[in-house]
């Protein structure tokens, strides 16, 4: 019994060296394989960049097991890539980087038995990136996160062996929480002489969880009962032109937003949009403001109008929210829109659309100037219609103005604002015109009854036509 006793007690000490053999082991080769030399190499095996990681550390023994990167950057690809990094010098000039001071990351080692992937929180601090984009239109940031030149091929090499093993099988991946901490990010546009940044950006995303196919196989459905994911942030963006230093934007911004289960190649369908442009947010020059003021300066040779003070810039007066689905690819309003600017109103209709992919846009609303503006606006009609004599000007102000006056006593002007968001396509709706169009021929038609029954009213129109 003692010599069976001594047996079982032998293997059980021979299991514990080897399990604890295998873990030591398994330490040092996950080690061995996130060092920053290491971790470097892959880098730019992979991406078009040169990399440079200050330390690396990963702890095993502890649950979750845990990995944690300092002083990650992101340079574009030089002659030193070609050089061990004990000899390589540092770079000239830095326009285009991606910095990550710290990246922690808490992972399930278990899950990879499985062919998963599962991340519990992943937190980046500190994040700076740096871009250009060319007058080609070209994004150096994209690029230096692109695949790396293909190395040139050696005439002397035997033809590589046919691959027979297949595709191998894609990891799945579970995020349950990614958060981005205090992070800036700067873009030069050159072609629009332009600089754009994002600064004070927080992000989190939660509930992320990927499930590739193989190629050519259908994308695997979501698992029945998925959460959505859930992406909340916050941030200000400024625009500055860098041909004479004028502030275009400077805005802070709350978004919310829920995304619905993702799989391989699937739509963005059924996304969520919750924005806050918050108080104070400062817009200058809005592109669709410039080319409606541009087709309400013709109203002048019309009927009089003089918008010269016509307002194209405004200060957020209140918070603004912006509610919009994901619909065949476009973002779609839920709800009218208002924005209170300190320079005029803005409706944005039920029913407008954004397209994410290429800017394009579709907007229907109603343009209100302010009080003041209104006042100048309307006192230069009165100033232009007394010179048109007595029985043209209160005709032209009883069935023009009024259709283009709320009962706040201010311009309210519908348009139709399409094309890109940066270059409109902006119209008068089709009302107004029609209603301008019906004022006029009713003014006609009140000046040639009051001429048959005897009134000044085609004297005044022949004074009119002459001045």
């Amino acid at each position: 019994m003692k010599k069976h006793r001594r047996k079982i007690l032998a293997a059980l000490a021979m299991l514990v060296l080897l399990l604890a053999a295998a873990v030591i082991g398994a330490n040092w080769w996950v080690g061995k394989q996130t060092t920053p030399a290491a971790l470097v190499n892959q880098l730019e095996k992979s991406l078009n960049c040169r990399a440079e990681i200050a330390s690396t550390q990963i702890r095993l023994f502890s649950f979750p097991a845990t990995l944690e990167v300092t002083g990650l950057r992101l340079l574009p690809r030089d002659a030193e890539n070609e050089k061990p990094l004990k000899d390589r010098l540092p770079p000239k000039k830095i326009e285009t980087l991606l910095l990550v001071p710290r990246l922690a990351a808490d992972l399930d080692l278990t899950a990879l038995l499985k062919h998963e992937i599962r991340i519990g929180q992943l937190t980046l601090t500190g994040v700076e990136a740096a871009t250009i984009r060319t007058k080609k239109g070209e994004n150096t940031l994209a690029v230096l996160l692109g695949k790396p030149p293909e190395p040139a091929p050696d005439p002397n090499a035997p033809p590589p062996e046919p691959d027979t093993s297949g595709p191998a099988k894609p990891f799945a991946t579970a995020l349950a929480l990614a958060k981005l901490e205090n992070a800036m990010i700067s873009i030069r546009n050159e072609k629009k002489k332009q600089l754009l940044q994002i600064s004070d950006l927080h992000l989190s995303l939660s509930n992320l969880s990927y499930t590739p196919a193989l190629p050519g196989q259908p994308p695997a459905p979501p698992a029945p009962g998925a959460a959505p994911s859930v992406l909340e942030s916050s941030l200000h963006f400024t625009s500055t032109d860098l041909k004479d230093q004028r502030q275009q934007m400077d805005i802070t911004i709350g978004v919310r937003s829920s995304l619905p289960p993702l799989q391989q190649s699937s739509p963005a369908d059924g996304t969520t949009l919750d924005l806050t442009f918050k108080a104070g947010s400062y817009l200058d020059r809005i592109p669709t403001l410039e080319k409606l003021a541009v087709k309400l300066g013709k109203l002048k040779d019309q009927i009089g109008l003089d918008l010269t003070s016509f307002p194209v810039s405004g200060r957020l007066e209140r918070d603004t929210a912006v509610k919009a689905r994901m619909i065949n690819g476009l973002l779609e309003f839920e709800e009218d829109t208002n924005f209170n600017f300190d320079t005029c109103r803005i409706k944005l209709k039920k029913g407008s659309t954004f397209n994410p992919a290429d800017q394009s846009h579709q907007f229907d609303g109603i343009f209100a100037a302010n009080e003041k503006v209104s006042r100048e606006a309307l006192a230069g009609v009165d100033a232009f219609l007394k010179t048109k004599g007595e029985s043209l000007a209160p005709i032209i102000r009883n069935t023009i103005l009024k259709k283009l006056v709320n009962d706040k006593g201010q311009l309210a002007i519908p348009f139709t604002s399409t094309e890109d968001i940066g270059r409109p396509e902006v119209n008068i709706s089709k009302s107004l015109e029609k209603s301008i169009a019906d004022g006029l021929t009713d003014a006609a038609k009140a000046l040639l009854q009051d001429t048959l029954e005897g009134g000044d009213g085609l004297q005044g129109l022949i004074d009119s036509l002459g001045k």
